[in-house]
């Protein structure tokens, strides 16, 4: 399936960029496109699955998979190099552990505010278009050496940081579906 081997490239994509950020000054530039090009490719994957009608859970769970590798490893990264600080990177991985692990005991939101606020296109397009800006502003700060960029970068940072979790506090409203009556 096309969509599932975007997916997967999304992933190895980032690992490249992240081995070969911050050695040479003039890849630096080409590699802040790639950090655009691997956001854009997560809305692809989903808009191929679904034109070619190849999705399926296993390619929403692949989806949720690389989605997470590729947030988490950016935002380790740059708070390894010290442009955010380490609680960004915690916090983002702990709402993801805990809304995850919501999601799995009481379902997903599926219809009202929660449902939009979590799973609606444009809060996930939203959500995508803001971390693709910050990692952009990020890496072109780190690049370019700029003060200012750097203070609006995180900003931006903190801004993504507020919206992952606004996108998460859904799924405490949630009531447990209850699970059948075992035989």
């Amino acid at each position: 399936m096309l969509a599932n081997t975007i997916t997967l490239f999304r992933v190895f994509f980032t690992f490249l960029v992240i081995a070969l950020f911050g050695h040479y000054a003039r890849l630096d530039i080409i590699l802040i496109f790639a950090i655009a090009l691997i956001f854009i490719l997560d809305a692809v994957d989903g808009i191929i699955a679904r034109k070619r009608k190849e999705t399926s859970e296993m390619g929403a769970l692949l989806d949720t998979i690389a989605d997470r590798i590729v947030e988490n490893t950016f935002w380790i990264y740059f708070t390894a190099i010290g442009l955010t600080p380490v609680w960004m990177p915690i916090v983002v991985m702990a709402r993801g552990f805990i809304t995850e692990t919501l999601q799995r005991t009481h379902g997903y939101p599926e219809k009202g505010w929660t449902y939009a606020l979590t799973r609606s296109r444009i809060s996930r397009g939203l959500y995508g278009a803001v971390k693709t800006i910050t990692f952009i502003s990020l890496a072109s700060a780190t690049v370019f050496n700029n003060a200012p960029l750097s203070t609006t970068s995180r900003i931006l940072a903190t801004l993504a940081i507020g919206f992952c979790l606004l996108r998460g506090l859904p799924f405490f409203f949630l009531r447990k579906t209850p699970c059948p009556p075992s035989t």
